[in-house]
């Protein structure tokens, strides 16, 4: 999932930034409101900080397996340098990859410094990072979320990581997690002597006089991609609970449009494929028909970040909600015309439902039971920015487009109705009597 930028938020606000795909995406800023100038804010539970770092690694590995892809090893000295410049982030709120000589906890200016730092002896290092999140899955999954991320993750070059986090003792919104991966065989590399015979030579190391054989190198990376998969998909086949909608990532692939449906990607591993052309890349719904998507590529990506082996498609629109998907390229390698079809599953809502299509609508409630409230998107630019309740009524954000309500009943003895208004939506609620 190339260079990068860095930001500030106080609530609902997410940074994912991603060296060699360096950016950063994140979900809209909700201001929430209840009547008429109250601020309601939800605290977060403090993490177990070893813990999450723990289940990032496990769960970023469960999704690469369950792609045929080689999981990623733990490193401790790239987990050193995760945990310090998640640290770094949240004691100067600086969500990136730079790092400020002179500032809290400075450790090194860029990823691979702070590598180096730790004694990993690679300049082959990628670095991927989540702010304001206070989960592993939610930090990996909006990482996936954000094309030029995702690449990152799915890397067929890299085969360890080390995932750190911190957390801000006195402000729990405050948080950070960073991943950083690198290549063992690479690392191996810089431990031998340096190359000085006649030939080509890398420079890939620390010491930036230290010369790695050109052709090791390129061994090292090519075991790394003969033990991952041929093409590499995402959404995976038959994968469960994918996201249906895609917001703004900066540097920004749909700058036209700050809602969409979630991308839909192909990498073709170029240890297999030399020569390719992509002739078709297409998305179906459940009943057959074709969904509107635009479609990236390296000439057309707007950032210039993809390879000439990476390839997506963007919904126009958000996909639909427990909704079922065919995904379906046709290509031009060596052997001739081949086409892949696969599909998957976007996020199931297992409570009341209830979808907002009008500028204004009405709904009944009962108190004590949660309901699932989509505001769906009159254009590509329509998302919640600001959203009125009364403090009775608890409220849980799905997407920007999509909130969880829930009427307490030991507050609300009194409420027989009351409106959500987004701004642009008003939503009339009646509450049912007990």
């Amino acid at each position: 999932m190339n260079e990068g930028n860095e930001g500030d938020s106080m609530l609902m606000k997410i940074f994912i930034v991603l060296l060699l795909g360096f950016g950063i995406w994140k979900m809209t800023d909700i201001n929430l409101q209840s009547s008429p100038k109250e601020v309601v804010v939800r605290k977060v539970a403090p993490m177990d900080i070893e813990y999450v770092a723990t289940e990032a690694q496990a769960y970023l590995n469960s999704i690469r397996e369950k792609m045929h892809m080689h999981t990623l090893a733990k490193n401790a000295k790239l987990a050193q340098a995760a945990e310090a410049h998640a640290k770094y982030m949240v004691v100067n709120n600086e969500p990136g990859h730079e790092e400020i000589k002179g500032n809290r906890e400075f450790t090194g200016e860029k990823p691979w410094d702070r590598a180096f730092k730790f004694g990993y002896l690679s300049r082959q290092v990628s670095e991927n990072v989540s702010a304001y999140q206070h989960a592993a899955k939610e930090s990996v999954d909006s990482l996936f979320s954000a094309i030029y991320h995702r690449f990152g993750f799915l890397s067929t070059t890299i085969n360890e990581m080390g995932v750190g986090a911190f957390q801000d003792e006195f402000d729990s919104d405050k948080s950070a997690f960073v991943y950083v991966m690198g290549n063992s065989d690479v690392n191996t590399l810089c431990k031998s002597k340096s190359f000085s015979g006649n030939g080509r030579y890398v420079l890939a190391c620390n010491d930036e006089s230290f010369r790695v054989k050109e052709k090791d190198f390129s061994q090292a990376m090519r075991y790394a991609k003969q033990i991952n998969p041929d093409m590499v998909v995402y959404p995976y086949d038959e994968q469960r609970d994918v996201p249906p909608v895609f917001y703004n990532e900066t540097p920004d692939p749909l700058p036209n449009l700050d809602v969409s449906g979630f991308p839909i990607s192909v990498e073709f591993n170029d240890y297999f494929y030399k020569d390719l052309a992509l002739l078709s890349f297409m998305l179906y719904d459940s009943d057959g028909n074709s969904v509107a998507v635009q479609p990236m590529d390296k000439e057309s990506d707007p950032n210039g970040r993809f390879t000439d082996k990476q390839f997506a498609i963007f919904p126009l629109k958000r996909l639909a909600y427990n909704a079922k998907y065919y995904a379906e390229i046709e290509f031009r390698d060596k052997t001739g015309i081949q086409k892949r079809r696969w599909s998957f599953y976007t996020t199931r809502i297992q409570d009341e439902f209830h979808k907002v299509s009008k500028l204004y609508d009405e709904m009944t409630i009962e108190p004590d039971k949660s309901y699932v409230i989509y505001f769906e998107p009159i254009d590509g630019h329509d998302v919640l920015k600001d959203l009125q309740f009364p403090k009775e009524v608890d409220v849980q954000f799905i997407d920007s487009n999509t909130i969880k309500l829930t009427l307490m009943p030991e507050l609300s003895e009194e409420i027989e109705e009351f409106v959500l208004d987004t701004g642009v939506k008003k939503l009339r609620i009646k509450v049912k009597a007990p």
